[in-house]
């Protein structure tokens, strides 16, 4: 709220005090409510009871008696008093009656409530002076606890810098309207009593005590925080205002820069120079180090170029600084200032400079606040441009499209978008151009402006619905004639797919009917290969060593008697045998033992034979497996599982082997099976040529796979078998 505002409101409560007197002079017994009186019992006896109530309950006139002490009593101004007691402090309107009071003086009051217009306030009946009293101590606060209201009508202090002291009222009975800044922000004080000499505090570091007020909107909110002070003698001064002639010429960019003093708060002194202005609103002034802007003082004028001293307060606004309340003088003439050719990114960093920046009109201009505001592009960075207000008309080249070169004032701020306290930096400019002849077109817009497109698209669009209706005649005058062409054609669609539908259920049964006849022939086929493995295993294995004990154990009984030792040898020879056949027979078991692939995937199947060979105490089993999982039919899976199965088996049997390691690896291409043991080895050509190791077995189900079957074996170097079946053959099988 600025000094004009408070005037303002001080007419209107003087106005009122003064029909208000002229009420209560004409009432009966107007001035005889300050005579000594006996209070009746009351509802409320203390001021915090009465500021506690709510504004509806309040405006019941409910009765009051209180007893405390005038804190502040403007008799020329005021429709009322503030009074303080223990609890709190309250405002009594007067309601036309003038009590003999002054401030400080002791009362017992009995009144009614009223709901004020912001917080309750007690409406006057009868007044007794008790005589004089003693003024509560003051609550040191800040301007920025003032404003939250708690403080009113409470007798307060507060500190801070006078930014300016001026008459309120250009009438005899003016009081003293001073701004202070305290804590960062402006309070308005208003002083009753003053002498000519407290307009010279601007400046000065002060300690104020006063009553807590304000200024109230008619939704009973406060607007703006006001400490009423009786007199100047309530204004203690701490440190005087500087001499303007002491004052130490600072740089613009030194301002609200880091010191262990803080910011400053009370007047500098600037020098620089002039780069443009705007009437009644603002300088741009900079130095060799920065710039800023200045409220612009009355009743001077300066052109472009002249060198000027500053007294004056920094204050920070959005992104750009401000020199506020000052004092400005011409110290001399000199050269205009010559624009930077820049854009939009350099003038972010370079606030309130001069400088030029090309870009595209990207709307029509649009009225701002006195002035007119272009929106323009430069590259994909946007900036705005506001020019001063030249009537209601702007030049007709300025129009979408056209490229202009814009000559102004720099000043970086930001944009609805880019708020948030995370984004630190403003990315929205706007140049303040001087003149109009600050914007210069470089290139007249396109003859396909927007409006100039969008009649064309209209009258090409009723073109286009014209011949529309005319084409959409002509097609139903045709329709009439292939009205049976259609039906016809329909018929025979209807038909065709019929038979499709058809042609396409029998083919399906038909393949159904294949592919179990399929299954069923590798089910026999695998059936009959596993009989005949199992009739060569008993064969090979379990029926020779069963006739070869047998012939021991004859041999024995017919040297028992003769000779036992021979005997006795016999039957060791036996019982190892026995027990190798056991061995043997416990492998032939686990050969047969089922993996339900059906219910597991190769890997797993693959696992659980590693599992199942760990049971038989032999060799020590590792099962690998790697690559990405590639789904295998149940019929490739049963063919890599028997293969890997018999090479476990033959090195189990033959090779003597202490590890064999089982590796299956899933390629992009193809799957790779390996078993490899660390046994005796072998002569692959011998082996075959002999028929040993079920080498038969495993390339008959490599066939079947279409997979490629290698053995890699030495004597007493191991044996490593290999497998390789393409992706897309195992799907085949």
């Amino acid at each position: 709220m600025q000094i004009d505002d408070l005037r303002q409101v001080l007419r209107w409560t003087t106005a009122r005090a003064g029909w208000l007197a002229i009420l209560a002079a004409l009432s009966p017994g107007g001035w005889a409510a300050q005579d000594a009186f006996t209070p009746p019992p009351a509802s409320f006896t203390n001021a915090a009871q009465v500021h506690a109530l709510p504004a509806d309950v309040a405006a019941r006139h409910l009765l009051v008696r209180l007893e405390g002490v005038v804190t502040h009593y403007h008799h020329r101004l005021g429709d009322g008093f503030f009074l303080q007691d223990d609890s709190d402090g309250i405002y009594v309107r007067l309601l036309g009656q003038r009590p003999v009071v002054r401030v400080g003086d002791r009362i017992l009051l009995e009144g009614e409530t009223g709901a004020g217009d912001y917080a309750p306030v007690v409406r006057l009946r009868r007044l007794q002076n008790l005589g004089p009293g003693i003024l509560p101590a003051p609550e040191v606060v800040t301007a920025s606890a003032l404003a939250t209201g708690r403080y009113d009508s409470r007798r307060v202090e507060v500190r801070g810098v006078v930014r300016s002291a001026a008459p309120a009222l250009r009438t005899a009975e003016a009081h003293l309207a001073v701004l202070l800044r305290s804590d960062g922000k402006d309070l308005l004080l208003g002083v009753n009593e003053y002498s000519p000499s407290s307009t010279n505090l601007v400046d000065a570091e002060v300690l104020v005590r006063g009553v807590a007020a304000g200024v109230f909107s008619r939704q009973r909110q406060l607007l703006e925080p006001v400490v009423v002070v009786e007199s100047d003698t309530d204004i203690e001064v701490l440190n005087p205002p500087q001499p303007l002639d002491s004052l130490p010429v600072k740089t613009i960019q030194s301002l609200f820069r880091y010191s262990p003093a803080g910011f400053p708060e009370r007047r500098v002194s600037l020098r620089g120079q002039l780069l443009g202005q705007q009437e009644g609103k603002w300088l741009a002034v900079r130095d060799a180090t920065s710039g800023l802007f200045v409220e612009s003082p009355e009743g001077h004028n300066f052109s472009p170029g002249d060198e000027l001293e500053l007294m004056g307060f920094p204050e920070m606004r959005d992104q750009t600084l401000w020199l506020v309340k000052p004092l400005v003088r011409l110290v001399s003439a000199g050269p205009v200032p010559r624009a930077v050719v820049s854009s939009v990114t350099n003038a972010l960093s370079h606030p309130v400079e001069l400088h030029r920046i090309e870009g595209l009109l990207a709307a029509p201009p649009r009225p701002g606040e006195g002035s007119w505001v272009l929106s323009l592009r430069d590259g994909d960075r946007e900036f705005e441009a506001w020019l001063p207000a030249a009537g209601g008309t702007y030049p007709s080249g300025w129009r979408e499209g056209a490229r202009l070169a814009v000559t102004g004032i720099t000043e970086p701020f930001f944009t609805a978008s880019h708020r948030p306290t995370m984004f630190p930096f403003p990315r929205g400019l706007r140049l303040h151009t001087r003149s109009l002849a600050d914007v210069e077109i470089l290139q007249a817009a396109p003859w396909w402006t927007s409006p100039r497109l969008t009649r064309t698209v209209l009258v090409t669009l009723a073109g286009s619905l014209v011949l529309l209706g005319l084409t959409s005649l002509a097609a139903a005058l045709l329709a009439r004639k292939n009205t049976a062409l259609r039906e016809a054609r329909e018929q025979l669609r209807t038909a065709r797919d019929e038979l499709a539908k058809r042609y396409t259920v029998r083919t399906g049964e038909w393949r159904e009917e294949l592919a179990a006849r399929h299954a069923a022939e590798a089910d026999f086929a695998l059936l009959t290969a596993e009989r005949t493995r199992l009739a060569r295993e008993l064969h090979d294995t379990l029926e020779q060593t069963l006739a070869s004990t047998a012939l021991q154990l004859d041999a024995a009984r017919g040297f028992f008697r003769e000779q036992p030792q021979e005997s006795e040898r016999l039957l060791v020879a036996a019982t190892e045998q026995l027990r190798e056949s056991q061995s043997e027979v416990r492998r032939s078991i686990w050969n047969l033992r089922s993996v339900k692939l059906e219910k597991a995937t190769l890997p797993e199947a693959l696992e659980q034979l590693g599992k199942a060979l760990a049971e038989t105490r032999g060799p020590a089993v590792a099962v690998r497996c790697e690559g990405k999982l590639v789904h295998v039919p149940p019929g490739a899976a049963s063919h890599l599982f028997r293969i890997a199965q018999e090479g476990v088996t033959n090195a189990l049997k033959h090779a003597g082997a202490s590890r064999i390691d089982i590796h299956l690896a899933f390629g992009s291409d193809a799957l790779e099976l390996s078993v490899s043991d660390d046994g005796c080895g072998f002569d692959p050509a011998a082996a075959e040529v002999n028929g040993h190791f079920g080498l038969r077995g495993m390339k008959e189900r490599a066939r079947a796979l279409a997979a490629e079957l290698t053995l890699d074996s030495k004597p007493g170097r191991g044996t490593r078998l290999r497998l390789v079946v393409a992706n897309r053959r195992l799907k085949e099988s």
